[in-house]
């Protein structure tokens, strides 16, 4: 595959030189530049600089500063000033510099929260939580806006709050719609998985299973997907694309979320609860692909004793049986997707400039925000090929999670935020700009803020808040894509106030989920042992996963049964 943008190199350059930090948004380019005002009071606040930018931090800041401008937290000040920090440093590599740095006010994401909590690094915010924001003009608290098990995980023993949930990440397989509409690439409403000839035929239901949504004619099934996928070659087509810079952690994730949706909300959480009825938990699978329910039908009650049975679970074969067929199908994608040089920028621009280069490249593996954080490419794309390519008349979506079975067609989709992501305040800051700082959260969190985050970034915040009409309209078609699955979708948010897990945060996080033991060698990664084994599959990695956990469980977490 050819690299992008070697006739747009004087473009990028020239474009650059007025916007310091290009790739990251103008509005970004703007941290260190602003000039400190000693006539009114400063709040450092510091953004992760990543896939979902600042420009919604900056529009928040003109608002706050002006509902602000005659408050007066020092003598001889008046007004505030945010001072805000883009940083490019998670919440893992942040948590040994919290109380050393100036900011005050944190927006990040990978962060463990109860391993923050330890270290006594965040600010009691309990009264900004819980009070409705009237102030504001609405009669809602933050805390109105979490799910019940975000309030079970983020109310400190039922109690205190000390940080609030930011983004939502969810990662799974995005598509261009331009090219599914130019190619048909779509399923008619027959019973031999055909593909419709032309747009005005009739297209099957969906993995929905319900005429007349978004997901018309988009495979229903895992079979139907790789029937797509070869339809797609046989047209001359890429069906899909991944950064090989980090193949392991991006497929990884969306692995987790095909499992989310393979076996629902409940069962899902019983991966952080350890508390529940688990079904479906297989015996050893067969070397023709036969098992048996090791429970029978009805299961077996988990608890944080037993919960490495959950490796064993019928909707990680499912999953990871899925990505085996994808990853041994090397017609499906290019060679670069398990090279270490095809970074995570690359894959993307790739997808993009494939279009107007006349070689489609039908699908991405990505996250929700990746088209706000490739906008600057976009328009790179649109100013040299032609203004069809622009972020405006650009249609890209999120594909709906294909179900492992015709059985399950029509269950609800079940999605899941992988990032961990918290707003916070120090406990560093200083006591007399901790109610500002408070307040500020509060800002943040209003409706007004929050739709202004969705219109900005064109993904969600990771609360339960509706967009009007007319900030809907505001949308490209990605992120009414993003927006309409964050509705309608059951929500994991892969936490709980479970001891085990509390105690454990890291190492029960969506990146430590897919480890296995294949005879003596322990193997963390089911894609590259894929794409390096080609002879052993996904029947060989399932069913080493539960041996590699039982033993993991009681090295690790045995201390909490003693």
């Amino acid at each position: 595959m050819n690299r992008p943008f070697r006739k747009i190199a004087v473009f990028t350059v020239a474009l650059a030189m007025t916007c310091p930090l290009f790739l990251a948004g103008c509005m970004d380019s703007q941290q260190g530049l602003e000039k400190l005002d000693p006539t009114r009071t400063q709040l450092y606040v510091q953004n992760y600089k990543g896939g979902y930018g600042s420009d919604w931090l900056y529009a928040v800041k003109v608002r706050f500063e002006k509902e602000y401008a005659d408050r007066e937290y020092e003598s001889g000040k008046k007004g505030v000033q945010i001072m805000i920090s883009p940083a490019k440093e998670d919440g893992i590599s942040l948590i040994n510099k919290v109380s050393d740095t100036t900011n005050e006010v944190f927006f990040n994401e990978s962060v463990y929260y109860y391993e923050y909590l330890k270290k006594d690094l965040l600010l009691d915010i309990t009264d900004a939580v819980e009070e409705k924001m009237t102030m504001f003009g609405e009669q809602e608290s933050i805390e109105d806006k979490l799910s019940e098990e975000q309030i079970s995980y983020y109310k400190v023993d039922g109690k205190k709050y000390y940080g609030i949930p930011h983004y939502a990440g969810y990662n799974s397989i995005m598509y261009n719609v331009n090219v599914f509409d130019e190619y048909c690439l779509y399923f008619a409403d027959t019973n031999d998985h055909s593909f419709i000839s032309d747009l005005s035929q009739d297209k099957s239901a969906g993995p929905d299973g319900e005429y007349g949504t978004s997901d018309d004619g988009l495979p229903s099934t895992y079979d139907e997907f790789f029937l797509l996928c070869d339809y797609m070659v046989e047209l001359g087509l890429t069906p899909i694309v991944w950064p090989g810079q980090y193949y392991n952690s991006y497929i990884e994730k969306v692995i987790n979320a095909f499992y989310a949706d393979d076996v629902g909300l409940d069962q899902m959480m019983l991966n952080y609860t350890f508390k529940g009825r688990a079904k479906n938990i297989l015996d050893t699978v067969a070397e023709d692909g036969s098992y048996e329910y090791l429970y029978g039908e009805e299961g077996v009650d988990i608890t944080s004793k037993n919960a490495y049975l959950l490796w064993a679970s019928e909707g990680r074969y499912n999953s990871l049986s899925f990505f085996e067929k994808l990853v041994k199908n090397t017609s499906y994608y290019p060679k670069l997707c398990f090279s270490p040089s095809y970074l995570y920028t690359d894959s993307p621009k790739d997808f993009l400039e494939s279009v107007p280069k006349g070689e489609p490249i039908c699908m991405l593996v990505e996250g929700c925000w990746w088209e706000n954080e490739q906008k600057d490419v976009i328009k790179q794309i649109a100013d040299y090929y032609g203004q069809e390519y622009s972020l405006e008349n650009s249609r890209f979506a999120m594909m709906p999670i294909p179900k492992s079975s015709e059985e399950k067609i029509g269950m609800a989709s079940t999605i899941v935020d992988t990032h961990y992501s918290l707003g916070f305040i120090s406990a560093s800051i200083a006591p007399f700009k901790q109610e500002l700082a408070k307040e500020f959260l509060m800002f943040c969190c209003t409706d007004r803020s929050l739709a202004e985050f969705t219109v900005t970034t064109n993904t969600v915040k990771a609360l339960d808040y509706d967009l009007t009409q007319e900030e809907y309209a505001q949308l490209t078609y990605f992120g009414k894509s993003v927006y309409d699955l964050h509705k309608k979708s059951d929500i994991v948010y892969p936490f709980s106030a479970e001891e085990v897990y509390l105690g454990n945060q890291s190492a029960l996080s969506v990146h430590e989920t897919f480890g296995s033991k294949i005879g003596t060698k322990e193997e963390l990664h089911p894609i590259g042992y894929f794409h390096e084994n080609q002879a052993n599959n996904a029947i060989d990695y399932f069913n080493g996963m539960l041996v590699y956990n039982m033993e993991r469980w009681d090295r690790v977490f045995g201390g909490y049964f003693d």
